[in-house]
């Protein structure tokens, strides 16, 4: 999917570099990393990300039943290289409360370096980082990253649940839709950083993919 770059924190179109700065440029934020369009996610389209991200492309592995890949965004320009990435899961919700509008989930997993402002954009908040809602108490979830045990914490929003953590030392986010679908996040699995070889590569190969999930738009 092509379109214009937007901001990261608020999804205005963002000015490109000019004659006199070599920024991309947000009318309300002031210079960014620009946000990608969403693209359809594919073995192609995640090796390609896996090979020039300097920050983790995070997936679920194994998927839960039912679900697939949703799509993929990144930020970043030909300065800073890719400093975030979105990686979007789709599927049934495993704990629908019966209505119509609640039996699909989403699953977002953003990783990206301070003050890029994607996750907390994602997860409906202002502020570029999650501050001091961050390491308040004891972690309130625990996931495998890469084999290393990722803390998470619970972040206040609305209509979703969002955790923040740190993993591989950039910000880790995991955002559910709806609030009940949260209970996907006890399935077991780990997540895996494509960037990898080995488990990685096998994944690639052994998901199904579908259409682009809306969450992405932010």
């Amino acid at each position: 999917m092509s379109g214009p770059l937007t901001c990261p924190r608020c999804s205005a179109e963002t000015r490109p570099p000019g004659l006199w700065s070599d920024a991309w440029v947000c009318p309300v934020h002031g210079e960014v990393r620009p946000l990608h369009p969403p693209v359809v996610a594919t073995q192609e389209s995640l090796r390609a990300l896996a090979l020039e991200t300097s920050v983790p492309l995070w997936m679920p592995w194994p998927l839960p039943a039912g679900w697939v890949l949703s799509g993929v965004r990144t930020a970043g320009d030909a300065h800073s290289g890719t400093v975030a990435t979105v990686l979007a899961c789709s599927g049934p919700n495993p704990l629908p409360s019966g209505g119509t509008d609640d039996r699909q989930a989403d699953l977002l997993l953003v990783a990206e370096t301070p003050g890029v402002g994607l996750g907390t954009h994602l997860a409906g908040l202002t502020d570029v980082d999650p501050g001091y809602a961050f390491e308040q108490g004891p972690p309130h979830l625990k996931l495998i990253a890469d084999g290393h045990p990722a803390p998470l914490w619970t972040v206040a929003t609305d209509g979703l649940v969002a955790y923040v953590g740190e993993a591989s030392g950039v910000w880790l986010w995991v955002l559910v839709w709806p609030q009940s679908a949260a209970a996907v996040l006890l399935e077991g699995f780990e997540l895996v950083d494509l960037r990898g070889t080995g488990r990685a590569v096998e994944a690639v190969l052994d998901v199904p993919y579908g259409a682009l999930s809306p969450r992405l738009a932010g």
